[in-house]
């Protein structure tokens, strides 16, 4: 399968080298703009990038948290071979507010951390605001300023139109992950998928 892609390459890059993060903003494919969801994990020249579909709310995503992404990390991300985002989508009416604190906590350079905090610590509609805010000091992060931008609701535009390009996208159920190659090939995965399907959808696009 061909994806049309417009890659917009006004990008600039952030190393992390405390965290083996690399983040890459302003790099679109199609209509979907990876600048409008998290940071990219990984390096930034990876041939393959894995776009993951979803919100701290969803139990299938969390499972994929836990039993999947690790071996990816490890065995794809780690080796230079793919890097991944992170797109919020919201098909409730719930108001994202683990959405808005993660980019909160990006505003800090600690997406990624934050991001596997509330996953680790997943609970459906438990996400509270001071349960948000106490993440962020157990990182140590700077709380006057994410309790600034969390009670402001400082990203609450970037999730609704990072669901608004989900949707424009035939993303309507999460998880779902999209895969796309520097030729613009890519697969699509939707669901709760086992290990061997991503590893098999990955291949085809190295061959």
């Amino acid at each position: 399968m061909i994806l049309l892609i417009i890659i917009g390459f006004a990008t600039y890059a952030v190393f992390l080298t405390s965290s083996n993060v690399s983040i890459v903003t302003s790099k679109n494919f199609g209509t979907i703009t990876t600048s409008l969801g998290s940071p990219f994990l990984g390096s930034p020249v990876a041939p393959i990038t894995l776009i993951e579909f979803g919100n701290y709310q969803c139990m299938e995503c969390q499972k994929w948290f836990q039993e999947t992404r690790p071996y990816i990390i490890a065995n794809y991300v780690e080796q230079g071979k793919l890097n991944m985002i992170f797109i919020d989508t919201q098909l409730t009416k719930n108001t994202p507010f683990a959405s808005f604190a993660s980019y909160c906590a990006n505003d800090q350079k600690q997406y990624w951390n934050y991001h596997d905090v509330l996953f680790r610590d997943f609970a459906e509609d438990k996400f509270d605001v001071d349960r948000l805010k106490q993440y962020a000091i157990d990182l140590n992060l700077d709380s006057k300023s994410f309790e600034e931008c969390l009670d402001s609701k400082k990203y609450e535009k970037k999730v609704k139109y990072s669901t608004y390009e989900a949707k424009k996208n035939g993303i309507n159920k999460i998880p779902t992950f999209i895969m796309i190659d520097s030729d613009g090939n890519y697969e699509k995965i939707v669901g709760l998928q086992s290990l061997s399907i991503f590893e098999e959808k990955i291949n085809l696009l190295q061959n």
